[in-house]
Protein backbone atom coordinates (compact mmCIF):
# COMPACT_ATOMS: atom_id res chain seq x y z
CA UNK A 1 0.00 0.00 0.00
CA UNK A 2 1.67 3.17 -1.04
CA UNK A 3 1.26 6.95 0.67
CA UNK A 4 -1.85 8.76 -0.14
CA UNK A 5 -0.84 12.08 -2.37
CA UNK A 6 -2.33 15.10 -1.22
CA UNK A 7 -3.65 16.87 -3.88
CA UNK A 8 -4.68 20.43 -3.11
CA UNK A 9 -8.30 21.26 -4.16
CA UNK A 10 -8.65 24.68 -6.33
CA UNK A 11 -5.59 25.35 -4.38
CA UNK A 12 -5.08 25.57 -0.72
CA UNK A 13 -8.93 26.55 -0.78
CA UNK A 14 -9.17 26.52 2.60
CA UNK A 15 -7.14 29.43 3.58
CA UNK A 16 -7.16 31.61 0.83
CA UNK A 17 -9.75 31.94 -2.84
CA UNK A 18 -10.16 29.39 -4.23
CA UNK A 19 -8.16 28.70 -8.16
CA UNK A 20 -5.73 31.85 -7.28
CA UNK A 21 -2.29 32.05 -7.35
CA UNK A 22 -2.33 33.02 -3.83
CA UNK A 23 -3.91 29.46 -3.11
CA UNK A 24 -1.39 27.47 -5.18
CA UNK A 25 1.49 29.44 -3.68
CA UNK A 26 0.30 28.33 -0.57
CA UNK A 27 -0.53 24.37 -1.53
CA UNK A 28 3.39 24.70 -2.72
CA UNK A 29 4.58 26.16 0.71
CA UNK A 30 2.55 23.27 2.50
CA UNK A 31 3.82 20.91 -0.10
CA UNK A 32 1.39 19.26 -1.09
CA UNK A 33 1.61 16.50 -3.31
CA UNK A 34 -0.15 18.15 -6.30
CA UNK A 35 -2.79 20.62 -6.74
CA UNK A 36 -6.26 21.00 -8.85
CA UNK A 37 -7.63 23.20 -11.23
CA UNK A 38 -10.86 23.95 -13.24
CA UNK A 39 -10.84 24.97 -16.42
CA UNK A 40 -13.09 26.95 -18.90
CA UNK A 41 -12.94 29.10 -22.09
CA UNK A 42 -13.54 32.56 -22.74
CA UNK A 43 -15.01 34.36 -25.60
CA UNK A 44 -11.76 34.62 -27.12
CA UNK A 45 -10.89 31.28 -27.26
CA UNK A 46 -8.30 31.21 -24.12
CA UNK A 47 -8.75 28.32 -20.99
CA UNK A 48 -8.81 30.39 -17.86
CA UNK A 49 -8.62 29.00 -13.98
CA UNK A 50 -12.35 28.81 -12.93
CA UNK A 51 -14.66 26.75 -11.42
CA UNK A 52 -18.10 28.03 -12.31
CA UNK A 53 -19.94 28.68 -16.03
CA UNK A 54 -20.22 32.75 -14.55
CA UNK A 55 -17.65 35.11 -12.47
CA UNK A 56 -20.43 36.02 -10.00
CA UNK A 57 -19.59 33.70 -7.13
CA UNK A 58 -15.83 34.19 -6.47
CA UNK A 59 -15.27 37.69 -8.47
CA UNK A 60 -16.21 41.45 -8.15
CA UNK A 61 -18.02 40.97 -11.51
CA UNK A 62 -20.81 39.72 -12.97
CA UNK A 63 -21.55 37.58 -15.81
CA UNK A 64 -21.14 34.08 -18.30
CA UNK A 65 -17.15 33.88 -18.04
CA UNK A 66 -18.07 32.15 -22.33
CA UNK A 67 -19.35 35.54 -23.00
CA UNK A 68 -16.05 37.63 -21.69
CA UNK A 69 -13.08 38.25 -23.46
CA UNK A 70 -9.63 37.42 -21.65
CA UNK A 71 -8.79 41.11 -20.82
CA UNK A 72 -12.38 41.96 -19.45
CA UNK A 73 -12.11 38.68 -17.14
CA UNK A 74 -7.80 39.77 -16.17
CA UNK A 75 -9.71 42.59 -14.90
CA UNK A 76 -12.12 41.32 -12.30
CA UNK A 77 -10.52 40.72 -8.47
CA UNK A 78 -11.16 36.87 -7.72
CA UNK A 79 -9.09 37.58 -4.17
CA UNK A 80 -10.20 39.99 -1.57
CA UNK A 81 -9.97 43.23 -0.91
CA UNK A 82 -6.31 43.56 0.83
CA UNK A 83 -4.79 40.88 -1.55
CA UNK A 84 -6.12 41.23 -4.80
CA UNK A 85 -5.62 38.39 -7.69
CA UNK A 86 -6.48 37.84 -11.38
CA UNK A 87 -8.06 34.76 -12.55
CA UNK A 88 -5.31 32.53 -13.85
CA UNK A 89 -4.83 30.86 -17.15
CA UNK A 90 -4.11 27.37 -17.87
CA UNK A 91 -0.90 28.35 -19.38
CA UNK A 92 -0.05 30.34 -16.47
CA UNK A 93 -0.62 27.23 -13.86
CA UNK A 94 1.01 25.10 -16.04
CA UNK A 95 4.23 27.35 -15.99
CA UNK A 96 3.70 27.45 -12.37
CA UNK A 97 3.58 23.76 -11.85
CA UNK A 98 6.72 23.37 -14.14
CA UNK A 99 8.76 26.04 -12.19
CA UNK A 100 8.18 25.27 -8.89
CA UNK A 101 9.66 21.68 -9.81
CA UNK A 102 12.93 20.77 -7.51
CA UNK A 103 14.71 17.18 -7.58
CA UNK A 104 12.82 16.53 -4.78
CA UNK A 105 9.90 18.16 -5.06
CA UNK A 106 7.68 17.10 -8.06
CA UNK A 107 3.85 18.13 -7.58
CA UNK A 108 1.87 17.42 -9.91
CA UNK A 109 -1.21 19.30 -11.60
CA UNK A 110 -4.87 18.19 -12.17
CA UNK A 111 -6.89 20.14 -14.65
CA UNK A 112 -10.69 19.18 -14.40
CA UNK A 113 -12.23 20.24 -17.85
CA UNK A 114 -15.73 22.38 -17.50
CA UNK A 115 -18.67 21.96 -19.80
CA UNK A 116 -22.15 23.94 -19.84
CA UNK A 117 -20.46 27.49 -20.09
CA UNK A 118 -20.25 27.30 -23.87
CA UNK A 119 -20.71 24.99 -27.12
CA UNK A 120 -16.82 25.49 -27.73
CA UNK A 121 -16.79 23.12 -24.11
CA UNK A 122 -18.33 20.62 -25.98
CA UNK A 123 -16.80 20.90 -29.02
CA UNK A 124 -13.51 19.86 -28.40
CA UNK A 125 -12.03 23.40 -28.04
CA UNK A 126 -11.66 23.46 -25.01
CA UNK A 127 -9.55 20.02 -25.00
CA UNK A 128 -7.40 21.55 -28.24
CA UNK A 129 -6.91 24.75 -26.24
CA UNK A 130 -5.43 22.46 -23.41
CA UNK A 131 -3.37 20.27 -25.55
CA UNK A 132 -2.36 23.48 -27.43
CA UNK A 133 -0.70 24.61 -23.70
CA UNK A 134 0.59 21.37 -22.55
CA UNK A 135 2.58 21.75 -26.18
CA UNK A 136 3.69 25.49 -25.32
CA UNK A 137 5.03 25.01 -22.29
CA UNK A 138 6.68 21.38 -22.97
CA UNK A 139 4.43 19.48 -20.67
CA UNK A 140 2.57 17.34 -23.51
CA UNK A 141 4.91 14.09 -23.29
CA UNK A 142 3.10 12.39 -20.72
CA UNK A 143 4.51 9.09 -19.14
CA UNK A 144 5.51 7.15 -15.98
CA UNK A 145 6.70 11.07 -14.63
CA UNK A 146 4.29 12.48 -16.21
CA UNK A 147 3.20 15.58 -14.11
CA UNK A 148 -0.22 16.41 -15.76
CA UNK A 149 -3.35 14.71 -15.48
CA UNK A 150 -6.70 15.32 -17.01
CA UNK A 151 -9.84 14.85 -14.81
CA UNK A 152 -13.37 15.14 -15.66
CA UNK A 153 -17.01 14.34 -15.07
CA UNK A 154 -17.40 14.68 -18.58
CA UNK A 155 -16.64 11.47 -20.33
CA UNK A 156 -16.76 13.06 -23.55
CA UNK A 157 -14.09 15.71 -22.73
CA UNK A 158 -12.22 12.72 -21.67
CA UNK A 159 -12.93 10.24 -25.09
CA UNK A 160 -11.86 14.24 -26.86
CA UNK A 161 -8.42 14.35 -25.12
CA UNK A 162 -7.74 11.34 -25.99
CA UNK A 163 -7.59 11.38 -29.37
CA UNK A 164 -5.95 14.17 -29.61
CA UNK A 165 -3.15 13.26 -26.78
CA UNK A 166 -3.19 9.89 -25.44
CA UNK A 167 -0.15 10.02 -23.08
CA UNK A 168 -2.16 12.46 -20.52
CA UNK A 169 -3.04 10.36 -17.93
CA UNK A 170 -7.16 10.95 -17.51
CA UNK A 171 -9.33 10.30 -14.36
CA UNK A 172 -12.68 9.93 -15.17
CA UNK A 173 -14.79 11.37 -12.38
CA UNK A 174 -17.82 9.57 -10.88
CA UNK A 175 -20.68 12.01 -10.13
CA UNK A 176 -22.74 11.97 -6.75
CA UNK A 177 -26.82 11.68 -7.50
CA UNK A 178 -29.69 10.58 -5.78
CA UNK A 179 -30.20 7.40 -8.35
CA UNK A 180 -26.44 6.42 -8.31
CA UNK A 181 -26.66 2.87 -6.80
CA UNK A 182 -28.89 1.47 -9.79
CA UNK A 183 -27.59 3.72 -12.16
CA UNK A 184 -23.77 3.13 -12.44
CA UNK A 185 -24.14 0.68 -14.45
CA UNK A 186 -24.92 3.30 -17.16
CA UNK A 187 -21.85 5.29 -16.92
CA UNK A 188 -19.12 4.29 -19.74
CA UNK A 189 -16.62 2.85 -19.08
CA UNK A 190 -12.78 2.52 -20.61
CA UNK A 191 -12.53 6.25 -20.93
CA UNK A 192 -9.74 6.47 -18.70
CA UNK A 193 -7.19 4.23 -17.31
CA UNK A 194 -7.94 5.56 -14.02
CA UNK A 195 -11.28 6.90 -11.96
CA UNK A 196 -12.25 8.91 -9.55
CA UNK A 197 -15.13 9.48 -6.58
CA UNK A 198 -16.22 11.84 -4.06
CA UNK A 199 -15.90 10.65 -0.18
CA UNK A 200 -18.87 9.66 0.15
CA UNK A 201 -19.61 7.82 -3.36
CA UNK A 202 -16.01 6.11 -2.28
CA UNK A 203 -17.18 5.01 1.16
CA UNK A 204 -20.71 4.12 -0.09
CA UNK A 205 -19.13 1.65 -2.32
CA UNK A 206 -15.85 0.32 -1.26
CA UNK A 207 -15.27 -2.50 -3.24
CA UNK A 208 -15.45 -0.10 -6.15
CA UNK A 209 -11.58 0.91 -4.66
CA UNK A 210 -10.63 -2.07 -3.18
CA UNK A 211 -7.98 -3.59 -5.71
CA UNK A 212 -8.20 0.07 -7.88
CA UNK A 213 -6.94 2.38 -5.18
CA UNK A 214 -3.71 3.20 -6.75
CA UNK A 215 -5.74 4.22 -9.84
CA UNK A 216 -8.17 6.10 -7.57
CA UNK A 217 -8.66 10.01 -7.11
CA UNK A 218 -11.31 11.13 -4.16
CA UNK A 219 -12.50 14.41 -3.63
CA UNK A 220 -12.82 16.41 -0.86
CA UNK A 221 -11.88 14.76 1.90
CA UNK A 222 -10.85 17.38 4.88
CA UNK A 223 -12.29 15.09 7.56
CA UNK A 224 -9.63 13.30 9.31
CA UNK A 225 -11.66 9.86 9.66
CA UNK A 226 -11.90 10.40 6.08
CA UNK A 227 -8.18 10.74 5.57
CA UNK A 228 -7.48 7.95 7.44
CA UNK A 229 -10.39 5.78 5.08
CA UNK A 230 -8.03 6.26 2.31
CA UNK A 231 -5.20 5.54 3.80
CA UNK A 232 -6.62 2.03 4.87
CA UNK A 233 -8.31 1.65 1.58
CA UNK A 234 -4.65 2.61 -0.54
CA UNK A 235 -5.98 5.19 -2.44
CA UNK A 236 -3.60 6.98 -4.73
CA UNK A 237 -4.68 10.84 -4.75
CA UNK A 238 -6.52 12.23 -1.99
CA UNK A 239 -8.04 15.82 -3.07
CA UNK A 240 -8.49 18.27 -0.02
CA UNK A 241 -8.96 22.00 0.91
CA UNK A 242 -6.53 21.93 3.67
CA UNK A 243 -3.26 19.91 2.90
CA UNK A 244 -1.40 20.91 5.81
CA UNK A 245 -3.72 18.94 8.05
CA UNK A 246 -3.84 16.28 5.62
CA UNK A 247 -0.25 15.62 5.43
CA UNK A 248 -0.54 15.41 9.55
CA UNK A 249 -3.32 13.42 9.55
CA UNK A 250 -1.62 11.21 6.95
CA UNK A 251 2.00 11.52 8.40
CA UNK A 252 0.18 10.08 11.60
CA UNK A 253 -1.23 7.86 10.39
CA UNK A 254 2.28 5.86 8.68
CA UNK A 255 3.99 6.70 12.03
CA UNK A 256 1.49 4.90 13.71
CA UNK A 257 1.91 1.71 11.60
Amino acid sequence: MGDVKIIAHRGASGYRPELTLDAYELAVDQRADGIECDIRLTADGVPVVIHDATVDRTSDGVGAVAAMPLAQLRELNVGTAHRPQRIPTLREMLEFIRDVQTSDYRPELFVETKRLGSLGERDGRLEAAMNRELHAVGLADGGPDTLVHLISFDHGSLARFSSLNPQIHRIYLRKEYLLWRMLKHLEPMGVAPSQGFSVYRARQAPQHVVGAGERTYVFTANRQDDLLWLHRHGVRWAATDYPDRARRTLDGAVGFH
